[in-house]
């Protein structure tokens, strides 16, 4: 059989191709291995956030800022949860993956794939071709070379997602994103957790004035915080024990959450031409085009950043350039979110990052969320804002530490996609008791002291 764009992977980056693809008219297949659906809906965003939230619900039962209102949190069971989450996967699944490549009239193709030359893809073992050829397989997780750590198999996020049942202590190595959420979910519901993080700091790639404040949040709700910690090696006896330059560390169980890298074995790359960089992942430029000219790449197995929108964005542009549509892939506004609580959320230049691209005029502001009023209601002033512009006032960088972050983000990524002047977000109109206001309130903080307006001001 013949398509016109044939399709490795049915993760976010995968489908979203593929509904590009017959949106246009033309004949595509997804081809699958294994389960549909990717990362995202299946070991990622969903599942993780449902325990999240759970985590979430049993500690606000027993840690709330209102006087007067007297709850308790009267236990946890684990298996309940998981199932609960898991349940939530498979309906997603079915309801977003499945249902809707058939209403498209996609195919998906079972089996492994494999190129047997720059012009064919075999698929469980029958020989097809197609115009294009979109790979969109998957990330996973990737241990670090320390001595003793894959004989003693620890736990990845894949584990940490459905575990067998609810450890008394958890050790972390790595205090990125997916590292934090897991040990704040972990802590909430019970366990005893140690983070262990190389880098001077949490969240490396966030702006260090926001990840030192959640730093402390997370402290103050009795997880243990270790950074510029080097793991020396890693030994397993009833539980593990982690030899460190900061001393030795002891857990029942340990979750390393330091890095993936893209799953391409068995795909036999160079037979097509299609080149890896120095880190496995597949080489594209900015129209996703691999070193085959008929080959396509996007979503985590080409370099992209791990997001699921970055995946599902770079599948409809890959899509486009390859049915002939040039379409690149624009990043500059690319925002990211810790799903921690309160979380952190940012898009465009953190303060370092800009003085180094814009020079001394670089100004910045950092609002405490004590002095945004809906904080103030919801008693709950865990967080701060924090606004970046140049020397004209154009905004380079939104940063906020705030329950929903995320949320109350999308209006900063507008801001520094378009080039807004912070300005622009005074003259805004922001709904009065939302934390949306914080963005106004941030703004204003670069030329007026914000505790001499009124309220709304």
């Amino acid at each position: 059989m013949s398509y016109d764009l044939l399709i490795v992977g049915s993760g976010s980056a995968g489908v979203a191709a593929a509904l590009e693809a017959a949106a246009k008219g033309a004949k595509a297949a997804v081809v699958e291995v294994g389960v549909l659906g990717g990362t995202c809906v299946n070991v990622g965003c969903v599942p993780s956030k449902a325990l999240l939230r759970a985590a979430e619900a049993h500690h606000r039962a027993a840690h709330h800022g209102f006087a007067g209102i007297k709850t308790q949190a009267l236990g946890v069971n684990l298996k309940e949860v998981i199932g609960q989450k898991d349940a939530l996967v498979e309906a997603l699944r079915q309801e977003k993956y499945a249902e809707v490549l058939e209403a498209a009239g996609v195919p998906v193709l079972r089996g492994g794939a494999r190129f047997l030359d720059g012009e064919t893809l075999e698929v469980g073992g029958r020989p097809l071709k197609a115009s294009r050829y979109l790979l969109a397989t998957v990330a996973h997780p990737t241990l670090p070379p320390i001595p003793g750590l894959e004989g003693s198999r620890p736990w990845s996020y894949l584990e940490a997602l459905s575990p067998d049942s609810q450890p008394e202590s958890l050790l972390v190595i790595g205090g990125g994103p997916i590292g934090l959420e897991l040990a704040q979910a972990y802590a909430r519901l019970g366990t005893q957790v140690t983070v262990l993080e190389a880098l001077p700091y949490l969240l490396p790639s966030e702006d260090p004035e926001l990840s030192t404040l959640l730093r402390g949040y997370l402290e103050a709700e009795g997880l243990a915080i270790h950074t510029d910690v080097r793991v020396l090696r890693v030994g397993r006896e009833e539980g593990y024990r982690v030899e460190t330059n900061r001393g030795v560390f002891v857990a029942e169980r340990l979750l390393v959450a330091t890095g993936r890298r893209a799953r391409t074995e068995g795909l036999e790359l160079e037979r097509a031409g299609v080149e890896r960089d120095e880190r496995g992942f597949i080489r594209v430029d900015e129209h996703l085009k691999t070193t085959n000219p008929q080959v396509f790449a996007a979503g985590d197995v080409a370099g992209l950043p791990q997001f699921v929108y970055v995946a599902a964005l770079s599948g409809r542009m890959a899509a486009r350039n390859a049915l002939g549509e040039p379409t690149p892939l624009d990043l500059s506004a690319l925002p990211r979110v810790t799903f921690t609580d309160p979380a952190l959320a940012a898009v465009g230049l953190d303060e370092a990052e800009a003085r180094k691209r814009h020079g001394a005029g670089v100004r910045t502001a950092t609002l405490p969320l004590t002095a945004v009023p809906k904080a103030l209601v919801a008693q709950d002033t865990r967080g701060a804002f924090k606004i970046v512009v140049d020397g004209e006032g154009t905004v380079l960088g939104l940063h906020i530490l705030a329950p929903e972050a995320g949320d109350v983000l999308q209006e900063g990524i507008l801001a520094v996609k378009f080039g807004l002047s912070y300005r622009d977000l005074v003259d805004t109109f922001h709904p009065y008791l939302t934390l949306a206001e914080g963005i106004r309130l941030v703004a204003q903080a670069l030329d007026t002291e914000v505790g001499m307006l009124s309220c709304c001001a």
